[in-house]
Formats: C-alpha cells, structure tokens, sequence
C-alpha cells in the first residue's frame, strides 16, 4: 500500500520509500534506536554499549538492560537472513552468562560510572543483579522467507524474541519519515489479564497492535489538555513538574517539550536512562502515576461490547 502525504484539504502527495545500502540503513536505523529507545520499544530501557566487543566476539549492534535486569541484544540488519539469525542468536548466548563486571567493562561511560548510573534507573540501594533471562530485539526492513518461518518457530515456542520491522520514507522536499511496527502481536481486542500499577515490558503489543502513548491517554479522556504531571524524589530532593499539551506532549517549566515521558524524566533529572511510566504523577486524580492510567486504557480496549453493558 503506499504511503500518501495529505496536502491541503483533499490533495494526496505520494511519499517515496527509501532503499538505502545495507551500511547506510543499519547506521541510520541504529542510530535512531540508540537516541529513542521508548519510541522503538514502548518501554524504558538503560543503554549499556553500542557496537562493543564481547568475550565471545563480534560486536552487537546495542547492548542494553531492562527494568527486571534482563540483557537485551539488538540487532539492526536491512535484510536479515538465516546466517544473520544465528549470529544473533549467539550473541543471546553470551547475553545468558554476562555478568555485572563485564557489563560495566563496556558501558558507554566507563565502569565506575555503570554502577552508579544502573542503580539510579532501578532506584535500588545497591546494584540490581542480573537475570540471566535475556531478550534479543530484531530490527530490519525486511526479513527473508525461510528466516521469517524460523523466527516464527522460535516466537510460537516461547523464546524472548521481539521483531521490528523499520521503513524509511521521504517527501519531495527529502523530509525523512520511519515508519515503526512490531510483528507478533496479539489482535487489538484480544483479552489481556492487565492487573492496575504493574510493569509490563512490551506496551507495544498491548495496544491496537502498538504501544500507548500519553497522546493516547488525552484522546481517551483519562489525561486532560492543561493536566500538571510531578515526579518526586525524596531520596535526592528533587521535584520536577510538566504540563500536558493539547496533542499529548509534556511542557517543561524550562519550555522543552517531549512526547515521551521518559525522555521528560531523563532529561529533567539529567540521567541516562528512567521509566517516564513510573515517575509521573497526576495530582487532579489523587496522584494516580500516568502508568496506572495507561493499564485502565489498555483494560478497556480489551473488553468485549458485551462487557460493556
């Protein structure tokens, strides 16, 4: 189907999907990944490394953690095959035994500063251990057939495997546009056992087939054009405040807008990494975190009509 840009009231303009090089793609795409990783994703995620050379060697694309302590390799290739598939799936097989140290040996920051950057995104008093339950997420363009059916095969069979498929478009005036959506998902009216106030990792697949986003929340009624959003941190003092704006971003007190409330929340306190999800608060709903508000959205949508009655 292609892709339109809608010029004025009624007039179509096409959009051209860009086939860059292998090299090209892959740096473009990875480094898009690296600088959004909520966007991609829908969860937060602590960067640990790109392109770091492990004990087994070879270099993953991104090395990162998530917020129970699992290794998550991503890997980003144009065109995966099934040679690209098994290299991927080694790299998961370091990620099984990688320990805190080595970690910390290819962090982006140098080691000493792992430690304390790891400990701030899980708000724990010492370093959080590792679970040694990685997760590996696939991104390319396309995938070929055979390798798709493999991919499948694993996927059916339960193995922590998250496949995203990232299109780049351009207009005349070379405007870039990335087109994001993850396979695998279950139907969006599917029923889904989403207890309130618990974290769940794949936001995308719980949601329309997507990830919710705080525009979803403003569309759906449960945040409000005006809303004020606080996030506390009594163990270092802090207290950060943001505004919801009419298209379901957050206003700074400084005047930065962001569109996702982890960035606001990494940004504001200055780290690397933070689950947005979990900090911020609405004061006019007696403090309910914007998390819990995201599980009533995805509880209604999964109702049937007849529940609703």
């Amino acid at each position: 189907m292609p892709l339109f840009m809608v010029e004025g009231e009624s007039m179509l303009v096409p959009v051209k999907r860009v086939s860059p090089g292998p090299d090209l793609y892959e740096k473009e795409v990875e480094d898009l990944f690296w600088n959004n990783l909520e966007e991609f994703t829908g969860e937060a995620l602590f960067p640990v490394a790109r392109q770091p050379k492990i004990s087994i060697g070879g270099r993953p694309d991104v090395v990162a953690l998530d917020e129970d302590g699992r290794v998550v390799v991503v890997e980003v290739k144009r065109d995966m095959d099934r040679v690209q598939l098994s290299q991927c799936l080694e790299y998961a097989g370091w990620a099984r035994t990688a320990s805190l140290d080595e970690l910390a040996g290819i962090y982006q920051a140098g080691p000493d500063q792992f430690f304390e950057d790891w400990t701030a995104f899980t708000e724990t008093g010492a370093p959080a251990i590792i679970n040694p339950s990685p997760r590996l997420i696939l991104i390319a363009r396309e995938i070929h057939g055979r390798t798709e059916a493999a991919l499948e095969f694993l996927i059916e069979n339960g193995l922590p495997i998250d496949v995203i498929t990232v299109s780049i478009y351009e207009d005349a005036a070379s405007k870039r546009f990335i087109d994001i959506s993850g396979d695998h998902e279950p139907p969006p009216n599917s029923k889904l056992d989403v207890p309130l106030g618990v974290k769940t990792a794949n936001w995308r697949a719980l949601f329309r087939g997507r990830r919710p986003t705080l525009s979803d929340l403003v569309e759906a009624g449960y945040l409000k054009f005006g809303d004020e959003l606080v996030w506390t941190r009594p163990k270092v003092g802090t207290k950060y405040t943001a505004t919801v704006t009419e298209d379901g971003s957050l206003l700074m007190e400084d005047g930065r807008i962001f569109a996702s409330p982890s960035i606001a929340a990494m940004r504001s306190a200055n780290l690397v990494a933070y689950d947005g999800w979990v900090a911020w608060r609405v004061p006019r709903l007696d403090n309910i975190l914007i998390n819990e508000l995201r599980h009533k959205l995805i509880a209604a949508e999964a109702l049937e009509p007849d529940d609703l009655v």
